[in-house]
């Protein structure tokens, strides 16, 4: 009778699923930028779903965040729009204006808020994440001889211990953001030692937040742990190399950081190499020549491996693969002209890759090499599968 009832229960939940059956585990949230619209594919059965989740607004700039019960996805848009997907019907279930113009969104760990970056106004919004109601707006200003001027936000992330951290770029000012408390408190201001920040990211465990300036080779880095000791100036520059500028216009997005093993490989700007740091002193440890100038790098949830995209005709259409071990390129893999994004599936088996100039998403075997699936899309770029719910900081 045992055996019995094991064999027949999952009959059960099959024939309890909705229309649109498939794993939502396994689902995988495309922005296809010039229709608006979000695409879904399902990495295990290989297949497109039916449905396209339209009129979400202007997507280029578009990031999707997911509640720990895999309920709903949040998907912010730089037009300021939030919208609610069901993750089991595929409909959207409400949207909210939170600004003009926003460019970021985290969800807080026990997943009951969503808070936004703005760019117009300026500052954080807090959603409740089952209403989508307005909870809290912080402002964010800075003072200009006998002006107060509103400051863009960027770079917002949620962080151990139920916080959202973000950063103020005319105000060049961290803000760590106690979402456990009613109000909403800003528990830290730090300020950042450079002018003009325009993005930040936050490494896997939590602990380091690191901030990127305009026209700087130089990082802010706040320990989350002590944030009472301000933060450290990091120079990404290799001390054997001379320079034709003094530094970039800016890096790429800081969310292309990789930290992995020991190390965090950093993509440069006008250089054709990563940069590669000690995880924990953020010391520059050696640099990797690469065959273009590097987009993104996306480890592997083994962090043996990270995989770098590049800009430029010549070089956006292949993939290089680093091993973080020997700290040297071992593959070259052409897969689809300018890519746009990558992400590992959760265990690190496959990577998803959106190839925007061909139109195309592509599913590569991380072990074999050897792409396994192509699906046809428009215009695709930001890839968001559901297993982000489980990272800190997305």
């Amino acid at each position: 009778m045992r055996r019995r009832a094991r064999l027949l229960f999952p009959c059960l939940l099959l024939a309890a699923a909705p229309a649109v059956a498939g794993g939502i585990g396994s689902r995988v949230f495309v922005v296809e930028r010039e229709s608006q619209s979000l695409a879904v594919y399902d990495f295990m059965e290989r297949e497109l779903l039916r449905q396209r989740i339209g009129g979400l607004g202007n997507l280029r700039h578009a990031t999707m965040i997911f509640s720990p019960d895999l309920r709903y996805g949040y998907l912010a848009t730089r037009g300021g729009q939030v919208s609610r997907i069901d993750l089991a019907t595929l409909e959207r279930a409400g949207e909210v204006f939170t600004s003009k113009s926003s460019i970021d969104n985290a969800i807080s760990q026990d997943g009951r808020y969503i808070a936004t970056a703005e760019y117009a106004p300026g500052g954080v919004t807090i959603l409740d994440a089952q209403n989508l109601r307005v909870v809290k707006r912080h402002a964010a200003s800075v003072s200009r001889g006998d002006e107060t001027l509103p400051s863009r936000v960027t770079g917002i992330v949620d962080a151990p211990g139920n916080r959202f951290v973000c950063v103020l770029m005319e105000g060049a000012e961290i803000w760590v953001i106690d979402a456990s408390q009613p109000e909403f408190p800003i528990e830290h201001r730090i300020a950042t030692p450079q002018d003009m920040p325009y993005d930040a990211m936050i490494t896997p465990d939590g602990r380091f937040y690191v901030v990127g300036h305009l026209e700087s080779d130089r990082v802010s880095v706040l320990d989350l742990t002590q944030p009472e000791r301000g933060v450290r100036d990091v120079s990404l520059r290799d001390p054997s190399r001379s320079y034709a500028r003094e530094a970039p216009v800016k890096l790429p997005h800081l969310a292309s950081w990789a930290v992995a093993g020991r190390w965090i490989f950093v993509p440069l700007v006008g250089e054709k190499r990563l940069a590669v740091l000690d995880r924990e002193s953020f010391a520059f440890e050696r640099s990797l020549p690469l065959r273009g100038h590097p987009v993104y790098a996306v480890r592997s949830p083994t962090e043996r491996e990270v995989w770098v995209s590049f800009s430029g005709e010549a070089d956006d259409a292949y993939v290089q693969i680093v091993d973080t071990q020997a700290l040297a390129v071992t593959d070259t893999l052409r897969i689809g002209g300018r890519i746009y994004h990558m992400d590992f599936t959760p265990r690190g088996s496959h990577v998803l890759v959106s190839a925007n100039r061909e139109n195309k998403l592509v599913l590569v075997n991380a072990t074999t090499r050897q792409i396994e699936d192509v699906q046809e899309l428009n215009s695709p770029s930001g890839i968001f599968g559901v297993w982000r719910a489980f990272r800190i900081g997305l």
